[in-house]
């Protein structure tokens, strides 16, 4: 096995054992707020994200997303999907801060990127 296919077998046991089932953010609500939208989300378990419009042309729309999770450092996490009009969407969540990047590719192929700002919903 050369050295570069054992560090890729390295990165994706760290990677697999990152994206555990105690994660903080799973079982609670948080908004994201991009100014002109915003979303509430819900992590219902580390696989499955509610993700309902609260503001903007989304406002009232309610998604069940399969997502990854990646924890990158705690209240930090990196997670991704994909919406059903293709839409593909890779989070910033960074619930220390209370800042979210949102990295997405559109259907057309365009990409975005916004910031906005995460809070918890008590």
């Amino acid at each position: 096995m050369t050295i570069f296919k054992t560090l890729k077998k390295i990165l994706e046991v760290q990677f697999l054992n990152n994206t555990n089932n105690n994660l903080s953010i799973v079982g609670r609500l948080f908004e994201d707020d991009f100014g002109e939208k915003a979303f509430t989300l819900f992590y219902k378990n580390p696989h499955e994200l509610i993700l309902t419009g609260a503001k903007g042309e989304d406002v009232g729309r309610i998604q069940k997303l399969s997502v990854k999770i990646v924890e990158l450092r705690p209240n930090l996490f990196m997670v991704n999907w994909q919406e059903e009009n293709k839409l593909t969407v890779t989070d910033l969540e960074d619930y220390e801060k209370g800042v979210v990047y949102a990295n997405m590719t559109t259907p057309s192929g365009n990409f975005v990127s916004i910031k906005g700002t995460l809070r918890e919903i008590k």
